[in-house]
């Protein structure tokens, strides 16, 4: 069997990109169905939003940093990010 955990991406993004992201599952998940006791099914989803808010958040900081810095036109500001990273 597969052990999907193990199977890795790199996928580029930019900033409207994930807002746009974020706003999609802020809505997905505003949305409530009639008859549905459990939100079970709705947790992947929820850590999605948790981890793309994470994602903003952190090239906002290193865009406000490089700016600071002077470097803003010399290179891009990019983010590696991994499951790993997280504590």
């Amino acid at each position: 069997m597969i052990d999907k955990t193990q199977i890795n991406a790199v996928i580029q993004y930019t900033l409207p990109e994930i807002e746009l992201q974020i706003n999609a599952l802020e809505n997905l998940l505003g949305v409530r169905i009639y008859g549905v006791d459990t939100l079970e099914h709705f947790k992947p989803y929820e850590k999605l939003l948790k981890d793309m808010k994470r994602i903003r958040d952190d090239l906002l900081d290193k865009y406000n940093k490089s700016i600071e810095d002077n470097n803003r036109f010399n290179e891009p500001v990019t983010g590696r990010y991994c499951k790993d990273d997280e504590i």
